[in-house]
């Protein structure tokens, strides 16, 4: 089991049950709001090509940037008088004064140390992701809640949904259950279609493809709220209406839906799927954004379906759109800018403390193999000075989640005796482990460490023979190749 809370994704909070009274209690809720108009949740379409770009500013601080500062904080106060929670703009104005992906932390600070609700929705919201339980009333946790409960009393409503889900599991305040539902209440009468979509799978009248029938999930389908469009296509029992449901989200406007629509069509109609991924980019769909960035980034010119698709290779572009993506907390953009980093690809110069950087982002966005790199990073001192503890801890983190790679590396550190007693035997049985849940890699490892034995374990040539094998069953020739750089070069894994 994890000791870390999930992010605010509020469809994971636990449900009551449900009395006949709270029933009626919450019928009685939605007559008192839906008579509010719709928003549709304007944006602002960004064009589809970037500047050039150059190594990360000097000083990428919001003070070596002053016209470019007030930019992004006069497109922060958009987002705030619009109502949305919709950061691309903003973010783009950092990225193309500093190209330096990681000074947005720094700008936002700024800004909500100047009062901005957005700003300080989006600092607090960082802050208390993946809090461990024993933080929940820390001053740190207690000072990002403060942040995000000034933002929802200045009105904007993302930072209202914060606040009733901390109020509800006590993350940095007392548990509140009837001023959480304040806070929820709130932010749904200004009709903000995000607030609404939540409260429902809060309460649990959306979590399956039958309760589009319910009165109060079905008065949201008709106010076009796509959000909710968009989560009964995840739940649609057949291919038919699956598809409808995307189609109905799409046209309303859900970048999510268009992102998915276009990833179903990409092999079958590439042009017509490309089209569908433009138009989720325009609208600032952090997936369609690495998609078409990787797409235009892909190592090989002659790939026929982004030929089909018309899509032509452009390193610069194309890395614009992933480190925008990164910003915007997609995990897959921070695990490739970490890669590219540390090995030196697609344009980008080898700088291995940058790639911790981007892969410490990601598993502090909760992905488990952006997290097993940095766990090998720190462990290793790759780049960084090493901590072998804390990359236990990031390894540990991973496994947990199901990461067989991150059960190897454990491994590692038992067989060679970095941060944990040295025991190959038991680095051997961590091996299995990783074996079982499909790691085809693990017995190649086996392989090494019976071939050169350890602590507790003796040499065995003929076992490390069988490993290889195995190995072959599934990694052909390529198992042999693996096992010869081992034992030629000493097992030095890196991210």
């Amino acid at each position: 089991m994890s000791r870390f809370l999930p992010f605010f994704t509020l469809s994971l909070l636990p449900v009551a049950a449900q009395s006949p009274d709270d029933n009626q209690a919450f019928s009685a809720a939605v007559r008192e709001f839906l008579p509010a108009a719709a928003t549709a949740m304007p944006v602002k379409k960004i064009e589809l090509t970037f500047t050039p770009d150059t190594p990360p500013a000097a000083d990428s601080s919001p003070a070596a940037h002053p016209e470019a500062y007030a930019r992004f904080v006069e497109a922060l106060q958009e987002v705030v008088q619009q109502n949305i929670y919709d950061f691309c703009q903003p973010l783009r104005i950092v990225l193309e004064a500093t190209n330096d992906e990681f000074a947005v932390m720094s700008w936002m600070e700024k800004a909500a140390a100047e009062g901005n609700p957005a700003a300080c929705q989006f600092v607090g919201d960082r802050r208390l992701s993946r809090i461990p339980r024993d933080k929940m009333q820390s001053p740190e946790v207690k000072a990002a809640y403060e942040m995000v409960r000034k933002a929802a009393d200045a009105g904007y409503d993302a930072a209202k949904i914060n606040v009733c889900m901390c109020m509800q599991m006590g993350i940095g305040t007392k548990q509140d259950e009837e001023a959480a539902k304040k806070y929820m209440f709130e932010a749904c009468r200004s009709g903000n279609m995000i607030p609404r979509y939540k409260w429902l799978q809060m309460s649990g009248r959306l979590s399956c493809w039958d309760d589009r029938e319910r009165p109060e999930v079905a008065a949201e389908i008709n106010r076009g709220n796509h959000h909710v469009l968009y989560y009964l296509s995840s739940k649609a029992t057949s291919v038919e209406d699956r598809i409808a449901m995307l189609r109905s989200a799409a046209e309303k406007g859900n970048p999510e839906a268009l992102y998915t629509l276009s990833a179903l069509s990409s092999e079958k109609a590439p042009k017509e799927s490309l089209i569908l991924l433009k138009e989720a980019v325009k609208l600032h769909s952090s997936d369609a954004l690495f998609a078409l960035g990787t797409a235009m980034t892909d190592g090989d010119p002659n790939n026929p379906i982004l030929q089909a698709a018309g899509i032509e290779h452009n390193d610069v572009a194309g890395r614009q759109f992933i480190k925008l993506a990164a910003m915007l907390n997609h995990v897959g953009a921070c695990f490739w800018l970490g890669s590219m980093n540390y090995h030196g690809k697609c344009g980008i110069p080898v700088n291995q403390e940058r790639a911790f950087l981007h892969f410490d982002h990601g598993a502090a966005a909760g992905n488990a193999t952006c997290g097993t790199a940095a766990g090998i990073m720190l462990l290793r001192g790759l780049g960084i000075p090493q901590d072998t503890r804390k990359g236990l801890y990031y390894l540990n983190v991973a496994a947990n989640a199901g990461v067989p790679h991150a059960v190897i590396m454990l491994a590692y550190a038992q067989h060679t005796g970095t941060g944990l007693p040295a025991d190959s035997k038991a680095a051997t049985k961590l091996l299995q482990e990783a074996a079982a849940m499909g790691q085809k890699h693990a017995y190649v490892y086996m392989a090494y460490i019976s071939a050169k034995g350890g602590s507790k374990l003796s040499p065995d040539p003929g076992m490390a023979e069988r490993y290889v094998r195995l190995a072959s069953l599934d990694m052909k020739e390529e198992a042999r190749a693996m096992y010869d750089k081992l034992m030629a070069e000493g097992w030095n894994p890196e991210p």
